[in-house]
């Protein structure tokens, strides 16, 4: 540990403009930056002489120093703080949210934030989500997210939105539908409700569905786009308008191929997108208009795809769980 009363990070990243570019960040946020090293001119030796509060690494994944410091560290490490958008983006406020969100947990509220985007400090809440994944389904869909749920513990630090092609008549049954034998908050959109981490939203069929500060739910009589009600891309494209880099998405069993656009733009960013195998759906055509058109980064049946959600959130949010 580090002797300051200021909060110290180390950090390890394998270009030298990186180093620099986090090492102002995390001064910005009000940590103590306690080493900066070039990873090829270190050895474990040298590792454990660093006296810091927590290490942050941005190293190729193959890497001997991360391995060691995972097995030997006495302190906290993280691994992986992702591209740096330009600070003009409209990502960049979120990304410097999502690590200030990794770092909270563990070191504490800073004691003097500089130059932080107004956007950061208000996404602290207690209850608020490390990411959102939109979950897209239609034909043999609410089986599947049943699946897929049950298998997953409701305090994980994630927030689900349901975008379901459903006739406007069994929308509000969905919740008890899909929340039978799990803990998850299965809940019909209300204006000013907050998104909250446990949480399962549901986009509404008649309404379209917008997210402002916060992650607080705001609806419009203004119908959604296209012929599918909701439209899973335009709720894509929301969830990425509003949550940025911690967005994810997964396609269930459905018909059509509402959504492929949108998860080609989910991609492009380099967010996850996901989607039921063709073994595990009922009518696979939604999943495999994503999958063939090369923007889906993983299938697998609900279980498998539960399973895997779990490992990505121990590997991204490992301090939330």
């Amino acid at each position: 540990m580090s002797n300051s009363a200021e909060p110290g990070i180390a950090l390890l990243a394998g270009k030298a403009s990186k180093r620099k570019r986090l090492a102002k960040e995390l001064t910005d946020f009000g940590y103590r930056v306690v080493f900066a090293g070039d990873p090829d001119e270190l050895d474990a030796a040298r590792l454990q002489a660093v006296q810091t509060d927590a290490w942050l690494l941005e190293l190729a994944e193959e890497s001997l120093l991360a391995d060691w410091l995972l097995e030997h560290s006495p302190v906290p490490v993280l691994l992986g703080a992702g591209e740096i958008p330009d600070t003009d983006s409209e990502d960049y406020p979120r990304w410097q949210r999502r690590l200030l969100g990794k770092l909270l947990p563990l070191l504490g509220e800073p004691a003097k934030v500089q130059n932080l985007a107004p956007v950061v400090v208000p996404q602290l809440r207690h209850d608020a989500p490390s990411c959102v994944w939109v979950l897209g389904a239609s034909l043999g869909g609410p089986a599947a997210v049943k699946r897929f749920l049950d298998q997953l513990p409701a305090d994980l630090p994630i927030a689900f939105i349901y975008a379901q092609h459903i006739d406007a008549g069994f929308e509000q049954q969905l919740p008890q539908i899909l929340g039978r034998q799990n803990d998850w908050r299965i809940i019909n959109c209300q204006p000013g409700a907050h998104l909250r981490r446990g949480d399962v939203l549901v986009a509404p069929v008649s309404r379209s569905l917008r997210f402002v500060s916060e992650g607080v739910v705001q609806l419009s009589d203004e119908p959604w786009p296209g012929l599918y009600r909701p439209s899973i891309g335009a709720v894509l494209d929301e969830t990425l308008r509003a949550f940025g880099a911690a967005t994810g998405a997964i396609i269930f069993s459905g018909m059509g191929e509402d959504g492929v656009e949108a998860c080609g733009r989910l991609r492009q960013q380099g967010i996850e997108v996901w989607t039921q195998d063709e073994q595990s759906a009922a009518c696979a055509t939604m999943p495999k208009a994503v999958q063939d058109a090369g923007f889906s980064h993983r299938e697998g049946s609900p279980e498998a795809l539960a399973a895997a959600l779990r490992d990505w959130l121990h590997q991204e949010w490992p301090l939330a769980l």
